[in-house]
């Protein structure tokens, strides 16, 4: 099994684990199984968005949530990506672990 392979399944475990999920992996459509949310996980070395949620990072004033919009030239707005820190989306949502989760 590949290095990438094995280092995306430990995200997939951590973060089912954070939200109260359950890591599904290949067997269906979605990673992780969770009540509320279908989550896709991506592991990756480097990531080009990172550099626009850190930007939004360096101006957020105090108090506030930074987020990085990205819009697609030529799609409609609604379809727009939000990126946000893990910690920063569970502070807003609150505690979303410990929910049953049905096989």
């Amino acid at each position: 099994m590949s290095l990438n392979r094995d280092r995306g399944k430990r995200a997939e475990r951590e973060i089912a684990k954070r939200l109260g999920g359950r890591r599904i992996g290949t067997l269906c459509a979605e990673d992780i199984l969770h009540p509320v949310y279908s989550i896709e996980c991506k592991s990756r070395i480097a990531f080009a968005g990172e550099r626009f949620l850190e930007q939004a990072e360096r101006h957020c004033e105090k108090g506030k949530t930074p987020l990085a919009i990205v819009h697609v030239q030529g799609q409609r707005h609604g379809n727009d990506i939000v990126l946000m820190r893990l910690k920063d989306f569970e502070a807003h949502n609150g505690e979303v672990k410990g929910m049953e989760v049905k096989a």
